[in-house]
């Protein structure tokens, strides 16, 4: 490495390693001792941004520095690792439920914590209040969706993905409660997190996306019927019930 280059920052380092569950991110590889590469060179960017650095065990790095794999091999590669990619959906189809759960919860987490200063914004700039009631109440319907999205990730997910999903719940719900000036639930009281605890809520989160990728599909059990059951069936199952056991027949 260049005697002026600035290191890696630590979170970006930790980011691109989580990305790529800890391996080499090429699929014939895989191996858990990384370095981290520069898909365009360092020579050309002079900078470290996510988007263009990729773990790579130190053969797989050499390789590609003199050559031998070449540069749109890699951006493949690098597109391969995003759980959200064409890469990754066909090659985790038993995982397609997660990833859509997954996909839902971060987006809805987003939506709520930008609803949260959108209301802190409007109170600041003193709106009125049929306004200030409309943006509280999409703020309300916003944190509806996330938890909605939380138990939908945590029946799609093995029990340490679901506890991630918690901590980040856990989470939002004081971070938006002290943005909107709001009190905090009794039952996340004695929850509270570490200050700025979301980005790292996140990493872990998404390292334990990537374990369960690079697992076995997880079983899950089925505690739900095949489909619907509507109120006239399960009414005609009961009559049909009491018909068969009355002494008349």
């Amino acid at each position: 490495m260049p005697a002026n280059r600035p290191a890696i920052p630590r979170e970006l380092d930790r980011k691109v390693r989580v990305e790529a569950g800890h391996r080499c991110a090429i699929p014939h590889c895989r191996m858990p001792l990384i370095e981290i590469a520069h898909i365009q060179p360092w020579a050309k960017v002079k900078c470290h941004e996510f988007e263009n650095l990729i773990a790579l065990c130190p053969t797989c790095h050499t390789l590609f520095d003199r050559g031998d794999i070449d540069r749109k091999s890699v951006l493949h590669y690098k597109a391969r690792l995003s759980p959200f990619s064409p890469y990754a959906l066909a090659e985790h189809p038993d995982h397609i439920d997660l990833l859509v759960a997954y996909q839902k919860f971060r987006v809805s987490i987003a939506m709520w914590l930008d609803a949260a200063r959108a209301f802190t914004v409007a109170k600041q700039q003193g709106a009125g209040a049929d306004e200030g009631r409309r943006i509280f109440r999409a703020a309300g319907d916003a944190a509806m969706e996330a938890s909605h999205a939380r138990l939908y990730l945590a029946a799609e997910s093995p029990p340490l993905v679901a506890k991630a999903a918690d901590q980040i719940m856990n989470a939002a719900v004081w971070g938006t409660c002290t943005t909107m000036g709001r009190p905090v639930p009794g039952e996340f009281l004695h929850l509270k997190p570490a200050t700025d605890a979301l980005p790292a809520l996140w990493a872990n989160l998404e390292h334990e996306v990537h374990e369960v990728l690079n697992a076995p599909a997880w079983k899950k059990v089925k505690l739900m019927p095949q489909r619907p059951y509507y109120v006239d069936e399960l009414d005609e199952g009961q009559r049909q019930g009491s018909d068969s056991r009355s002494p008349n027949r």
